[in-house]
């Protein structure tokens, strides 16, 4: 099966600029103990899975991108990093959790007060991304899913026990939602037509639910093992490569389905 790292080598010159941005982020602020926390934060990276997202989709409705083209979609990808990294700071907040990618988290070392502060500031910093250098649409979807992500978050916080329905629109509205928003945006700048983008968009959204099911799964979440399965997850893996099964063939194309496979492989790992 293809690694997460081949994917990351059809984008690797786009991932790299972004990281670049990413690990700049303290240093644009004013005094040093800020910077300190946001370096600390950044050292070590995630999967960058919604930049992937992004920049596949983008690739696989134009290959050859212009130069334009290219630094829209790399700042598109770095404001939905600092969005996932914002809620991931917030939810480790929430949740109490002490660690996070092998090292303590922002709340664990530097407290409660200063972790939400950090996250407000990589929201405020991501919305200046895209109010400042994107099309307009950008921020107005990025807006509408943040308020979704908060919603889901809200009603899965109220709700010990969740039915089905109630279930798959909380991580529709909590992950998928995000990951359909990056698919969208990446091939609208990359100047997608609208049944493209639609396309795209849809692979996006159960791409999301296939990875927050699996996730779930194997975190033995209660109400996923009372509501899902992994051939849940499976079934909706499918759809969403069904989803792009007209784009023409490409290595970006491919890169979207060895994706799924890739998420849909923990899932296996873990029966075994």
């Amino acid at each position: 099966m293809t690694s997460y790292i081949e994917i990351h080598s059809l984008i690797n010159e786009e991932l790299y600029e972004m990281e670049m941005v990413l690990g700049n982020i303290g240093k644009n602020l004013t005094t040093t103990s800020t910077q300190e926390i946001f370096n600390y934060f950044f050292k070590i990276p995630g999967k960058y899975l919604r930049p992937t997202l992004v920049l596949l989709s983008a690739k696989t409705v134009n290959p050859h991108l212009n130069i334009n083209q290219k630094e829209q979609l790399i700042k598109l990808s770095v404001a939905v990093e600092l969005i996932h990294s914002a809620s991931l700071i917030h939810d480790d907040i929430i949740d109490g959790d002490l660690m996070r990618r092998g090292q303590k988290t922002l709340n664990n070392v530097y407290g409660r007060k200063i972790a939400v502060l950090a996250g407000d500031a990589l929201y405020a910093r991501a919305f200046s991304i895209l109010s400042n250098s994107l099309p307009r649409e950008s921020e107005q979807v990025i807006t509408q899913v943040i308020e979704k992500m908060c919603v889901a978050e809200i009603d899965q916080a109220q709700d010990e026990e969740i039915l089905q329905q109630g279930y798959l629109k909380i991580i529709e509205g909590k992950t998928a939602s995000f990951m359909s928003a990056c698919c969208k945006l990446g091939a609208d700048l990359a100047g997608a037509d609208e049944k493209d983008i639609i396309a795209l968009e849809s692979y996006g959204l159960d791409f999301g639910m296939v990875y927050q099911i699996i996730d779930d799964c194997m975190d033995k979440d209660p109400n996923a093992l009372r509501n899902v399965t992994i051939e849940d997850a499976e079934r909706l893996a499918i759809k969403a490569k069904d989803s792009i099964e007209s784009f023409e063939h490409s290595a970006y194309k491919q890169g979207l389905i060895n994706l799924l496979n890739y998420i849909l492989s923990f899932s296996h790992s873990e029966s075994k």
